[in-house]
């Protein structure tokens, strides 16, 4: 299975707004976007560009008077592992993984991803992810998901999903 690279680290944070702030100052990362957590209704995450076709994903309470735990394993750490493929090799990952006898789920998709989940022989969770629409050849995936998310705020959506992503192909294509 070809691996593009790693897609992003989430990063469990005890207070967003800090670690937001960290990551831009002390790395000067760009923040992409942040929405609310699909499975948690009291967490938000914030994807942050750290350069290439890099990024950190931060998932952490939307009031940072919530603790997520009190001092236990789980906070200031990774949640999981993104690896990022291409759309043809998630088209083929669960049946890859099948031969290989490795267990792992079937795709989910989910806003503008396709996913795939497993876990390594500790039990780190790995992701493996694909846009479901992808950006033409040199197109900078960071300025794609900056304009999806202009569109995403303009339209008052809470997630930024793949007719975001596809409307932002089309803007920056042409502009």
């Amino acid at each position: 299975m070809e691996i593009r690279g790693l897609g992003y680290p989430a990063i469990i944070v005890g207070d967003m707004d800090r670690s937001l702030e960290f990551y831009q100052r002390a790395f000067g990362m760009r923040l992409l976007y942040v929405e609310p957590n699909r499975d948690d209704e009291e967490s938000v995450q914030a994807l942050l560009h750290a350069g290439n076709d890099s990024y950190v994903l931060l998932v952490g309470p939307k009031d940072p008077n919530l603790k997520l735990a009190e001092a236990s394993l789980g906070v200031s750490s990774m949640q999981y592992l993104a690896l990022s493929v291409s759309g043809a090799v998630m088209d083929r990952a669960f049946y890859e993984l099948a031969n290989a006898g490795v267990s792992a789920s079937e795709e989910i998709r989910r806003g503008y991803e396709r996913l795939v989940f497993l876990e390594d022989p500790s039990g780190v969770l790995i992701i493996l992810s694909a846009w479901a629409t992808e950006p033409p050849a040199g197109m900078s995936r960071a300025e794609v998901l900056e304009q999806a998310n202009r569109l995403r705020e303009a339209q008052g959506s809470p997630f930024v999903e793949d007719a975001h992503v596809r409307q932002a192909i089309e803007e920056l294509s042409s502009g």
